[in-house]
């Protein structure tokens, strides 16, 4: 889970006032908080494009991602699907059928869309890195870096619009790996039903429940 969890989530709510002249890292991070804390569920279609640093070889891959206040999220790709309702976590592979059950655990170095793209974490550093002017609007790139030095994640590029949305995340580690998520779609405040963070496996599927290791 470590590996593929990391990225997207963001905030799209009602647009708060134009700041005067260039905000602050601060000032911008404040107010993608600020969105998050009014948002309840989001819904969002995805890209996810990983670079493995021996190799250089990428892999690219479409998902959505379901996410509710509470630890709640549900990742559907082509080679995963990934649920938790806060309290247990599963793991579907269908290629092997195969399903992985356990505790959820809120892991900071674990790689996750709905980590940065819906709001940035209190245990980073940012800094402003550059603004640009678009059709839409100004446009921000932030860095961050984790205060820790035991985070197994180095640094995070995010990009935010002037609504204070998260449009990307780009999530290099400490092996080099780079994560790059691109919003393609959000909505929020669907009032997304709490049996979309359960999961049933299915029929035939090998179950390896975790729970009791």
């Amino acid at each position: 889970m470590r590996k593929f969890l990391t990225f997207l989530t963001v905030v799209a709510a009602t647009a708060l006032p134009a700041l005067a002249g260039t905000p602050t890292a601060g000032e911008i991070v404040k107010h993608i908080q600020d969105k998050y804390s009014r948002t309840d569920d989001a819904t969002i279609s995805f890209t996810q494009t990983v670079v493995f640093p021996l190799s250089k070889i990428s892999k690219t891959t479409r998902g959505t991602l379901l996410l509710k206040k509470g630890n709640k999220y549900r990742i559907n790709t082509d080679d995963k699907t990934m649920v938790t309702d806060g309290k247990t976590s599963w793991v579907y592979l269908p290629g092997s059928q195969q399903v992985l059950i356990d505790k959820f655990r809120d892991d900071k170095n674990t790689v996750t869309p709905d980590k940065f793209l819906l709001s940035v974490p209190s245990d980073y550093f940012a800094v402003l890195l550059s603004t640009k002017e678009t059709a839409d609007g100004d446009e921000y790139t932030l860095r961050l870096t984790p205060k820790s030095d035991d985070s197994f994640i180095r640094s995070i590029r995010i990009v935010i619009d002037s609504s204070w949305a998260v449009k990307s995340a780009e999530v290099s580690d400490m092996n080099d790996t780079k994560y790059t998520y691109t919003v393609e779609s959000l909505k929020i405040n669907t009032g997304l039903p709490d049996s979309d963070f359960e999961f049933i496996p299915p029929k035939g599927a090998q179950v390896v429940d975790l729970r009791q290791h």
